[in-house]
C-alpha cells in the first residue's frame, strides 16, 4: 500500500507509527516540523508556512498539502491529532481517510473556539474511521459531535512491553532513597505546580524522597523557580528531553511515577511506566481510570490536591511490599491490553479493509 500520514514529525508516536508501516509499504509523511532523524523508506514532506502565526499559515499550507496529496495519490490517508493535522484531510471520496484523536484535540481545543469545534466536527464526519485513545474520548466524539458510533474505534497508545520492562533485581544494591519520576513536561494541563507542592509536603515528613522532572514546556522556568523558592533544589532534579531510545532506561531508575494532569486521554507515558514496573500515582481524569484500578494496579487521586498526593506518596514510600504488588499488577494490565504489536496488527487489518472497500466502490 501507499500510505500518506499527516502528522507531527517531532512526535514519538508519529515516528513509531510510520516506522512500523514503512517496512512493508510505501510511506509518505506530511508534516509542519521534520522528524529529528530520517526513517528508512519514509518520504518526508515538510510544509513550511510564510507567517510566524500558526493560524495564518493554515490556508497556505492547506493549498500546498492538497496539491501534494494529489501528486502522491495514496491508497489511504491517516491524520494524527485532529485540531491541526486532521484539518488537512481532503474532501470528497477519492481516498479512504482515518483520523486519530489524541486527547486535547477533542477534550480541550474545541471548547475554546467555535471555529475549532466546527472544523473538528466537519473532519470527524468526513473521515471513514476515527481512532480514539480512550473510551472517554470515544464517548465525547459520539455525544459532543454527533458522530455515528460504528465508525469510532477505541485504540490506545501501545507499549512495546519487551522494551519497557521492569528492572532486574540486584540484591547487592541498596537504595536509601525512594525516587519519584514524571516526564509529562511543563504545560499547563500537566499541573506540575501540584506535583511539586505535593512532593514538598511529603518530603517535610520523609527526607528520603527524591524527585526528577523530565521534559520541556512553557512553564518549566516557573516550576524551577517554585522548587528553588521552597528550598527543594537539592532534592528535585530537572532533566531535559532525550531521544526515545533512552526513555525505557529512565523508568528503570525510579520507584514511583506521578501524573498530575487535569485533562487526559490515555497518556502513553503512564502505560510505559506501568509496563516498566513503577508504581503509578495519577489523577483520575479522562481515560486514566480505564487503566488504573485504585489500590490494585495503581493509585488514583483527584486533580489539584497536593495534600492527597503527599499522603499517597508517603504511604507508598513506606511500604515496598505494597509497591511491589501494585507494580506487578500494573505490568500485567499493560501486557494484556496495550501490547504495541497486537494493536498495530489490528490497525493493519483496518487499513486493508478500508482500501478494499474503497476499491470495490470505485
Amino acid at each position: 500500500m501507499k500510505i500518506c500520514f499527516i502528522a507531527d514529525g517531532r512526535a514519538t508516536h508519529t515516528q513509531r507509527w510510520i516506522e512500523y508501516f514503512s517496512k512493508n509499504n510505501d510511506v509518505h509523511l506530511i508534516t509542519y516540523d521534520p522528524m529529528p532523524n530520517q526513517i528508512e523508506r519514509v518520504t518526508e514532506h515538510v510544509i513550511n508556512g510564510p507567517f510566524k502565526n500558526l493560524y495564518l499559515n493554515f490556508w497556505p499550507r492547506q493549498i500546498k498539502i492538497q496539491k501534494l496529496i494529489k501528486k502522491i495519490n495514496p491508497d489511504l490517508i491517516h491524520a494524527h491529532f485532529i485540531a491541526k493535522y486532521g484539518f488537512h484531510l481532503p474532501s470528497g471520496n477519492k481516498y479512504p481517510t482515518i483520523v486519530s484523536a489524541w486527547g486535547s484535540d477533542i477534550l480541550i481545543l474545541p471548547q475554546k473556539s467555535r471555529l475549532i469545534y466546527f472544523y473538528t466536527k466537519k473532519i470527524l464526519n468526513r473521515a471513514d474511521l476515527v481512532y480514539a485513545v480512550s473510551y472517554d474520548i470515544c464517548n465525547h466524539i459520539i455525544d459532543d459531535f454527533g458522530i455515528e458510533e460504528k465508525k469510532v474505534c477505541y485504540l490506545p497508545f501501545g507499549v512495546d512491553t519487551s522494551v519497557f520492562h521492569p528492572r532486574s533485581i540486584d540484591k547487592s544494591f541498596t537504595n536509601t532513597h525512594v525516587n519519584i519520576f514524571s516526564n509529562r513536561g511543563f504545560d499547563l494541563v500537566y499541573d506540575m505546580d501540584t506535583l511539586v507542592k505535593g512532593f514538598e509536603q511529603a518530603y517535610s515528613q520523609n527526607n528520603d524522597l527524591r524527585l526528577t522532572l523530565k521534559g520541556e514546556g512553557p512553564l518549566k522556568k516557573d516550576i524551577i523557580g517554585l522548587v528553588e523558592k521552597n528550598g527543594l533544589k537539592d532534592v528535585v532534579k530537572f532533566q531535559g528531553r532525550t531521544g526515545y531510545s533512552e526513555v525505557s532506561l529512565d523508568y528503570r531508575k525510579y520507584d514511583l511515577f506521578v501524573n498530575t494532569s487535569i485533562s487526559d486521554g490515555t497518556p502513553v507515558t503512564l502505560l510505559e511506566a506501568m509496563s516498566s514496573g513503577l508504581t503509578v500515582i495519577s489523577t483520575n481524569v479522562g481515560g486514566i481510570p480505564e487503566w488504573v484500578n485504585d489500590g490494585v494496579n495503581g493509585v488514583l487521586i483527584p486533580p489539584k490536591r497536593p495534600d492527597i498526593l503527599a499522603e499517597k506518596i508517603l504511604e507508598l514510600a513506606s511500604d515496598s511490599d505494597l509497591r511491589g504488588k501494585i507494580s506487578t499488577n500494573a505490568r500485567t494490565t499493560v501486557v494484556e491490553r496495550a501490547d504495541w504489536w497486537k494493536l498495530m496488527k489490528k490497525v493493519e487489518e483496518d487499513y486493508r479493509e478500508l482500501v478494499e472497500i474503497h476499491n470495490t466502490r470505485s
